[in-house]
């Protein structure tokens, strides 16, 4: 066991989780926003092994262990992540306008479950703060940046094409690629209906529209969920085979999470949905079904369920190019992307 789960993680256990999290990443952002700061983070925390390093779908990535999107919603941690040893961030779900999201207590620990249920709706500080933001990046910097964007909520469904479609283009020069977050726009499996196919098409046409006419070219990823039935996933398969998608991140949060829920717990937390160790058999699984889909020919970024060393081996070994992790930062602590990486990394044979 580290330092972090036998004396730190009992202490900040005590208190509720949203605290808990808003504390520690504002910890991060005041330690890593020096360059001192930043060197200490690395230094103490990251790792580098030219065996890590990897090339997917255009974009050169240090190592295959990315921060998932909610991390940093805002687009103010991507250095301190970086320098932490995650070797890709993707900020956001960013929309156009500024969200609160859902009404507190909104982040629940299940300790038992090493899981985290929400009830976020995607808060975050809006396309113009992330813009200015990501506009600081310095030129040169190692660490990948993706932008996960969606539309605002509420969002009437004549307009959410233009919804995604302003922060695309506005964050295209600050980013080396973006998720689409298919799950906020069109809902659980229960709901799919054709419509809802029309929509992502055209939410990526004219996203495609935009690229053709740009010097730089970022690729687009779609975001399933692990809780659409096999035929919808089909479709988003599909999508990425018929048309000029670059990839798919397989999967998201789930809102089928009974089996690890007290009754208690599940009548306390309605509304919400899981993330963490639960879900790593049905992403591997899903992982699995797209990649035999699509003849192992298109890029999968896995996501769900990283605790450890070991299930990050089992997504890379059902298809998966690169992997994200969220959970585990509450669970392993700061130093866990270091960890991973470390415990990931080739060792150089000696002459």
């Amino acid at each position: 066991m580290s330092l972090y789960t036998r004396l730190i993680r009992p202490v900040l256990f005590l208190f509720p989780a949203e605290r808990v999290r808003n504390f520690s990443l504002s910890l991060l952002r005041i330690v890593g926003s020096t360059r001192f700061g930043e060197w200490f983070l690395r230094v103490f925390y990251g790792y580098r092994h030219p065996s890590l390093e990897k090339e997917v779908f255009g974009v050169r990535f240090r190592n295959p262990i990315g921060a998932a999107a909610g991390l940093d919603r805002d687009a103010r941690l991507y250095r301190q992540f970086g320098a932490l040893g995650f070797g890709f961030v993707e900020v956001g779900s960013i929309t156009t306008r500024p969200q609160q999201g859902g009404s507190r207590p909104r982040l629940f620990r299940l300790r038992r479950a090493n899981a985290l249920l929400h009830r976020m709706e995607e808060p975050n500080c809006g396309l113009e703060k992330a813009v200015e933001r990501l506009r600081r990046r310095a030129h040169g910097q190692k660490v990948v940046v993706g932008a996960n964007i969606t539309a605002s909520r509420h969002s009437a469904r004549e307009f959410i094409t233009k919804e995604c479609l302003r922060p695309f283009r506005s964050l295209y020069q600050y980013v080396e690629y973006f998720t689409i977050n298919v799950t906020a726009l069109i809902g659980s499996g229960e709901s799919y209906t054709p419509e809802d196919r029309e929509l992502v098409e055209s939410i990526l046409e004219a996203m495609f529209d935009f690229r053709r006419g740009q010097n730089d070219y970022r690729p687009i990823l779609l975001k399933i969920s692990p809780d659409w039935d096999y035929p919808q996933i089909d479709d988003m398969v599909k999508i990425l085979i018929d048309t000029p998608l670059d990839g798919l991140v397989v999967s998201d949060c789930s809102s089928q999470f009974s089996t690890a829920l007290s009754p208690k717990e599940a009548r306390r937390t309605e509304d919400c949905v899981l993330s963490g160790a639960p879900l790593l058999e049905r992403t591997i699984e899903l992982i699995r079904y797209v990649c035999s889909k699509m003849d192992y020919s298109y890029p999968v970024i896995g996501v769900g369920g990283i605790m450890n060393e070991e299930d990050a081996k089992r997504m890379f070994e059902a298809g998966a190019s690169l992997v994200q992790c969220y959970s585990a930062m509450v669970y392993e602590g700061p130093a866990f992307p270091g960890r991973l990486c470390r415990r990931l990394a080739t060792p150089t044979k000696s002459k």
